[in-house]
């Protein structure tokens, strides 16, 4: 995964994220600084390991 990047959180999750960018290098603690792809009030960067991050083309839902 890069930035730039279109995810979900999880297989299951519904909502489309940007990543931002990689805080680490890191496989095991690789954290990425992701966005809602939505544009809403109040939206805003946060955290989120990577592990947990599915790519919306690898996605079984897109």
């Amino acid at each position: 995964m890069k930035p730039g990047d279109q995810v979900r959180s999880g297989v299951a999750g519904v909502s489309v994220f940007t990543i931002l960018t990689i805080l680490s290098i890191d496989e095991d603690t690789q954290t990425a600084i992701i966005e809602s792809t939505a544009d809403a009030p109040g939206k805003y960067p946060f955290p989120m390991k990577t592990t947990t991050l599915v790519p919306v083309s690898q996605d079984s839902t897109a």
